[in-house]
């Protein structure tokens, strides 16, 4: 008896996973830095599209999630099709509608379901961010947050952790198409021009925010993260200009992170979860 229950003792054991995949949740805030005389860096340089495989787009849903609330509570008016019959009218906020377009500015945090779980990587909700404090530390030395949000994600090598895209603060529209434009002169005349929006033209080229770039973090002995990010602002002649702002670091867990740049700031916090 007591030979059978050693022997399912060692099978038990065996057939235990050797090493269970720890999972992590960052949660970082990104700002403006305070417009500064003196500095004399060349913000005209073009630089290359930002680019990185494995790319995952938590954040579009976070703030169409927001836009959704937003339009439940008044703030934000979608049309309805009025082609579709009275039967299959969608309803006044529907999932599935594009919340996003309605911003010009983003909302400072993402909205996400309350989830907890360690099956796939997946947004923070608001409510399960916990830098108030530093929130408020930045606001009363005047500096302007332009995103607070995180998300849970298990330990992963370098060649395999996601880019995380990063995209937030205020939307500089893209170039309008001339096509588009060429047919709304057709349909509105050319006086039409003189009191219409261009933001609401069809763009040739897709819309750039303030904060937009990708981040991983990845693990090997210690965290990593790399942040690439472009930050975007009109200088005083009113012409869009780009600061790059990149970095490749080494954090601790638990630790409260700060990354430097002339034009932007970051604060990084990386926890463990469930270990």
């Amino acid at each position: 008896m007591l030979s059978r229950l050693f022997i399912a003792v060692v099978i038990s054991t065996i057939a235990l996973p050797a090493y269970a995949t720890r999972w992590f949740e960052v949660e970082f805030i990104a700002f403006e830095q305070k417009e500064n005389a003196e500095l004399r860096e060349d913000f005209s340089i073009k630089y290359p599209e930002i680019t990185g495989k494995n790319q995952l787009d938590l954040l579009t849903d976070g703030f169409n999630l927001a836009g959704k609330e937003q339009c439940l509570q008044g703030t934000i008016q979608i049309q309805r099709n009025t082609f579709e019959p009275q039967s299959q009218v969608s309803p006044v906020c529907p999932d599935s509608y594009d919340y996003t377009q309605h911003f010009d500015v983003m909302p400072l945090s993402p909205k996400a379901e309350i989830q907890e779980h360690t099956d796939s990587i997946y947004l923070l909700d608001d409510s399960q961010l916990q830098l108030d404090d530093v929130m408020q530390k930045l606001k009363r030395k005047g500096l302007k947050p332009i995103l607070h949000t995180g998300w849970r994600f298990p330990e992963s090598s370098q060649t395999r952790a996601p880019n995380i895209i990063v995209y937030g603060g205020q939307r500089f529209a893209g170039n309008a198409s001339l096509e588009s434009i060429k047919n709304y002169i057709n349909s509105e005349g050319y006086v039409g021009l003189l009191n219409h929006e261009f933001g609401s033209i069809t763009h040739k080229d897709p819309d750039l925010w303030q904060l937009q770039g990708l981040m991983k973090i990845h693990v090997r002995h210690y965290l990593f993260i790399t942040s690439e990010f472009d930050y975007r602002f009109m200088n005083d002649d009113a012409e869009l200009q780009t600061a790059r702002f990149s970095q490749y670091t080494r954090v601790y867990s638990g630790d409260i992170h700060y990354l430097d740049h002339p034009k932007m700031g970051m604060i990084i916090q990386i926890r463990k979860y469930k270990h």
